[in-house]
């Protein structure tokens, strides 16, 4: 009889355990899609990158840390909105136009700014993007 309490105790923990995850924050990216190979064989890849936009390690880093902040995978932005197409529009990171600064300080600054024509709506808001400052650690050190 003991030996059944243990294995459902040792049971509990690990479903506690695995609860607690989601609770931390923790989530699995979803798998990314891909073309059939079909479109794959049509693809000419580029011979150089001399006109291509360029990110250093740091302002990649810098970006990403600043993304996952705003706008985790994921996670749907709640609105008080009246139409529902707003918040599904801003729940999607192609909304937003980035641009990343880097100041003589060695601070990265990362701006968000919704476009939501992108989702084919024409409506105003007025709150609903974001400008982070990251250091060359790696941490966000404020958010505007």
């Amino acid at each position: 009889m003991q030996r059944q309490t243990w294995g459902l105790l040792g049971l509990l923990v690990l479903c506690l355990g695995m609860g607690g995850c989601g609770l931390l924050g923790y989530h699995k990216l979803p798998a990314t899609p891909r073309a059939s190979a079909e479109e794959a064989a049509q693809v000419r890849f580029p011979d150089a990158f001399d006109d291509a936009t360029h990110l250093s390690g740091p302002m990649l880093e810098a970006l990403t840390l600043a993304l996952n902040d705003f706008l985790p995978p994921g996670r749907k932005v709640r609105t008080h909105a009246r139409d529902q197409r707003i918040a599904e529009c801003l729940s999607r990171r192609d909304t937003y136009e980035t641009r990343v600064l880097r100041s003589q300080e060695g601070l990265f600054f990362v701006s968000f700014i919704p476009d939501l024509t992108r989702c084919g709506l024409d409506a105003e808001i007025l709150d609903g993007g974001a400008v982070y400052c990251i250091d060359a650690q790696g941490r966000i050190v404020a958010v505007r």
